[in-house]
Parts: structure tokens; sequence; C-alpha cells
């Protein structure tokens, strides 16, 4: 089996340094095309609720996708030690996990890789969990890295 076309979600945390350095290994045994993205959540909620002017509303919006660059940077930063290029790209949506499984689709990705906190009993029932998500709504092989 080989994959040619890995996707990696990341969002700056320990745990997805950690699935980083798998995917790049892996990318780089078969030889796979990797795509790194990370998820900006766009909830119509806050707009409404907490961001009274389009001035404020920009100004967020511009610092998280700063933050998000620089993750994404450090992503690929993090490859290139490793020998391997990759793309990436800001995705934009409502839920995490169906970003991901949308931007697999449409990437014809044939593996995504995505690290998990491993969180368990009360805490994952209240905090959720995107790679629980995920594995319920992909038909793509998803491989969970647990930091």
């Amino acid at each position: 089996m080989s994959y040619h076309h890995i996707l990696i979600p990341v969002d700056g945390s320990s745990t997805s340094q950690v699935a980083i350095q798998h995917a790049a290994k892996l990318a780089k045994a078969f030889g796979s095309k990797v795509t790194a993205i990370c998820v900006l959540t766009v909830d119509p909620f806050v707009a409404v609720e907490f961001i009274n002017s389009d001035e404020f509303s920009k100004e967020y919006l511009n610092k998280v996708k700063e933050e998000i660059e620089q993750i994404l940077v450090d992503t690929k930063n993090l490859f290139a030690k490793e020998g391997v290029a990759i793309e990436t790209r800001i995705i934009e949506g409502q839920t995490i996990h169906k970003e991901i499984v949308d931007t697999a689709t449409t990437l014809n990705a044939d593996l995504i890789i995505i690290g998990s906190h491993g969180r368990k009993g009360f805490k994952k029932f209240v905090l959720g969990s995107v790679t629980q998500a995920l594995l319920g709504e992909t038909h793509v092989p998803v491989l969970v890295i647990k930091e």
C-alpha cells in the first residue's frame, strides 16, 4: 500500500507537532504529496453578539489569519527539516471536521493524519472531539496520532 496524497490538519498544538513528525516520515517513505491545512472556524453568531463593528471584526479575523499563517509556516519548516515539501492552505468554515472531510475529498487525499489529545469520558463529552467526528464522516483512511 502506498499513499499518494496525505492531508494533515494542524492547529499549532504539541499534539499536532507529533502528528507532523509522523506525517513527514510517511511522506518521505512513500514519496507522497502532502497538504497541511488549518481550519479557521467562522461562527456567524460571534459577529452578531460580540463584535459590534466591522472594523473590530476585520481586525479580529486578520489577527487570527496571521496566527494561522504562522502555524502553517512552522509546519512547512518542520517538513522541510525532513526533506519533504508541502502545500499549505487556510480553510474557512463553521465545523472543523466537515471542512477536513470536504478538503480531503476535494484534494483526492488518500490518507488523513491527525493528532488527538486522547480525551476520555466527561472531558470528551464536554469538549467534543474533532477526530472522533472526523472518523464518523470520512471514507478516507485516518491515522490518529496520540501525544
